[in-house]
């Protein structure tokens, strides 16, 4: 029997039967790629997430996009204001309200921040209206995409900016590092209103129609661990989590709280699965994540996204297959377990070895899944 999206995604999170994997094989493209992917054969039409996905066949999911990467959740968003334009780079106040330099050619890179939104209490006073449960705005997004998703058959996920992610945002990394010992009370007082925020918003959400999925953005691991000590996780996060992923999960039974950071999570797993967190991606080969080995040692506890190394799209279709084959069989068998690289594709990836990849990785996972 054919499953829908929707079904198959939340047979995944229940470690149940399906009729093949959920298909979401990447986290996104980089503009590069698609650019580059035009002139091998990848029609122009197909110019951001949403094409290209619908184009490479992913399950469809509806999506309501509250914050994440690019701010903290801020309603109304500051509006964009070029400070200091230069050949080479610009200088600008972004939507989150912070001042960064990018590449003026809009050339991928990471901003780098010149002065965060939030300094102090003052200026945390000066930005909480536009973090208020009350504000419109972002209420009324979610009655246009609860509508949207209606009766079909497709998950509704709430994309929502973590508490690190929110206190990065709001201050910067460096700061942040700082204030975690001189402004621990702005911290706590930040992570109360994140709370409350997120309750409402979800709640009201839920009462037009139940999320299948809310999505915590957080990126706070690097290569070598966590940015911060599970100590320091306990003091300034797990309260707070246990809080908002126990009213997701208990009072509204939202059956999927997923968190999303790059870099090595390991430390970090365990105080993530004490607060509620039942689903993590995208375990990054290149910062020491394998995928066989956390599930190992957790067995059935979290759904697994991702987790194949990215860097083989490069490397041609024999290490392609290697990678694949090492990965896939293992993990779709034991379940609870969505088949993708460890983050978005990249450049150097030829459009003819990524579609190679999904046709490789979408035949092995239906095989093994016809084995249940």
């Amino acid at each position: 029997m054919t499953m829908t999206p929707r079904e198959r995604l939340l047979a995944t999170a229940r470690f149940e039967p399906l009729d093949r994997p959920f298909r979401n094989e990447s986290i996104g493209f980089w503009d590069e790629t698609l650019v580059r992917w035009h002139g091998e054969g990848l029609s122009p039409e197909v110019n951001n997430l949403m094409t290209a996905v619908m184009q490479m066949g992913y399950d469809l999911q509806v999506p309501i996009f509250l914050g994440v990467h690019e701010h903290p959740g801020f309603d109304p968003l500051f509006e964009e204001e070029i400070i200091e334009r230069g050949e080479r780079h610009t200088i600008k106040r972004d939507i989150s309200g912070s001042v960064v330099k990018v590449f003026t050619d809009g050339s991928s890179m990471l901003p780098a921040l010149i002065e965060p939104p939030v300094k102090d209490r003052e200026s945390w006073e000066r930005v909480k209206s536009r973090l208020d449960p009350e504000t419109p705005g972002r209420l009324a997004l979610c009655d246009t995409m609860a509508a949207f998703a209606g009766d079909n058959p497709v998950p509704l996920i709430a994309f929502l900016p973590g508490l690190f992610g929110t206190h990065r945002h709001l201050l910067g990394f460096e700061p942040l590092m700082v204030a975690y010992r001189r402004q621990p009370d702005l911290l706590h007082e930040i992570a109360r209103h994140w709370v409350a925020l997120w309750k409402h918003v979800i709640g009201h959400l839920h009462a037009r129609r139940p999320p299948d999925m809310v999505f915590l953005w957080e990126d706070m691991c690097y290569k070598n661990g966590p940015m911060i000590s599970p100590r320091a996780f306990d003091a300034f996060m797990t309260p707070y989590y246990r809080e908002l992923a126990g009213f997701f999960r208990n009072d509204l039974d939202v059956p999927i709280v997923h968190v999303d950071t790059d870099g090595n999570l390991t430390e970090l797993i365990p105080k993530f699965i004490e607060a509620g967190v039942n689903s993590f991606w995208p375990f990054e080969v290149q910062a020491g994540m394998d995928i066989l080995a956390v599930r190992k040692e957790w067995p059935r506890e979290f759904v697994i996204w991702g987790g194949i190394d990215k860097r083989v799209l490069a490397a041609g279709r024999e290490a392609i297959r290697e990678e694949v084959m090492r990965i896939v069989p293992q993990m779709v068998r034991q379940g609870g377990y969505i088949p993708g690289i460890d983050h978005m594709v990249p450049p150097d990836v030829p459009y003819d070895d990524w579609m190679c990849f999904l046709d490789l990785v979408r035949e092995v996972g239906e095989k093994e899944c016809a084995k249940w």
